[in-house]
């Protein structure tokens, strides 16, 4: 599931893409507006849901030992403050990622889109609809490869090489 949520996030922003800029110092408000868009298009969102996903799994795996209830969860709460700073790392890596591919100006333009009603629409529905696409992705590559895989061989077999 973070894996798609992730996919899709870094999905949604790559249509906004331009091609990298030239190296040159980001400025501090350069990155105050690719980390409102990291923020504002749900990526962090993405990010932050792997603490939850992390205790929600930790918690099912243990449900059948519930002598390790109390230190279970004193563990996981002292584990917050970790995966707080590693959330703020991951946000900050993906703040300047974006700072460096597009401009300020840009990013001020992406961060209004999400930030409008139609943006935090899409926002509201790009998870299920990604999920969706995903269920469809799958097979679809399989057999596009396993097509084309078979009009190549087709192909080459009519050129007299046998594979």
């Amino acid at each position: 599931m973070i894996r798609h949520s992730l996919a899709g996030a870094f999905l949604s922003l790559a249509l906004f893409a331009v091609p990298a800029l030239a190296q040159q110092p980001l400025t501090p408000e350069h990155l105050k507006a690719a980390r409102e868009v990291v923020i504002s298009s749900g990526l962090s969102q993405s990010i932050e849901s792997l603490y939850s996903e992390f205790v929600a799994n930790v918690r099912e795996s243990l449900a059948t030992r519930p002598e390790l209830k109390k230190d279970m969860e004193e563990v996981l709460t002292a584990l917050k403050a970790e995966a707080d700073l590693r959330r703020d790392e991951m946000i900050d890596s993906s703040s300047r990622i974006f700072a460096s591919k597009m401009p300020e100006a840009d990013l001020k333009e992406v961060m209004a889109f999400f930030s409008s009603p139609v943006g935090q629409r899409y926002n509201a529905n790009r998870a299920q609809a990604l999920e969706e696409v995903y269920t469809l992705l799958q097979p679809w590559t399989v057999a596009t490869s396993n097509r084309l895989f078979d009009l190549f061989n087709a192909e080459m077999r009519k050129r007299g090489h046998r594979l």
